[in-house]
């Protein structure tokens, strides 16, 4: 039996129907699941998530249990609408240390929520993650520089823009909040705030 046969069993069962509704209640704002063991909750999900209309947060208990409900998430649905939100340290506030490769996951994350969409997005994260300070929406946005393939940009004004935003400008790139121009070519290594802002 494949993944996707399970998954349509899972959405014809009455549970997922009576989830979906509670869903589409405004007042319901969590929901705690039992009974459910292994993966038959990103199977459940998955199953409903062509109903859902909104962006939906799981908070698992560590980060290795939300890992591996990210993983199963994944390979059941792509990594298209399911987003793993970790927090910005390597193993605990207290150590102090940060992790640049999750403050990337946390920024694009905070990106794609910010991003007015009407697909449902499942975010995976846990406790230690969700307790740390974000940047607010319209500090974000306001720090966003969006370019497309093919769109001319004077090159002095995106230096200037980068170092009005924090970064660094470096010969070479090699960690998050460094830029490098090389003639005509710009290099940047985009990094998420390295303090928390209300």
């Amino acid at each position: 039996m494949s993944i996707q046969e399970l998954q349509k069993l899972y959405g014809r069962l009455p549970q997922a129907s009576a989830l979906v509704d509670l869903f589409k209640k405004k007042s319901i704002k969590s929901l705690f699941l039992e009974g459910l063991v292994a993966s038959s909750v990103p199977l459940l999900f998955s199953s409903i998530a062509s109903r859902l209309k909104r962006t939906v947060v799981f908070v698992l208990d560590d980060n290795d249990e939300a890992g591996y409900f990210y993983h199963d998430l994944t390979q059941i649905m792509g990594q298209e609408q399911v987003l793993f939100f970790p927090s910005s340290y390597r193993r605990a506030v207290k150590y102090g240390q940060r992790d640049s490769g999750n403050e990337i996951l946390r920024t694009e994350v905070l990106a794609k929520l910010s991003a007015s969409s009407a697909d449902a997005l499942f975010v995976v994260s846990y406790p230690e993650a969700i307790a740390e300070l974000v940047v607010s929406k319209k500090r974000l946005d306001d720090h966003i520089i969006k370019l497309k393939a093919g769109q001319t940009c004077v090159l002095s004004e995106l230096e200037q823009q980068l170092r009005s935003f924090g970064f660094e400008e470096n010969d070479y790139v090699y960690e998050p909040g460094q830029f490098a121009v090389r003639g005509s070519i710009i290099d940047v290594y985009s990094y998420s705030c390295e303090y928390p802002f209300r």
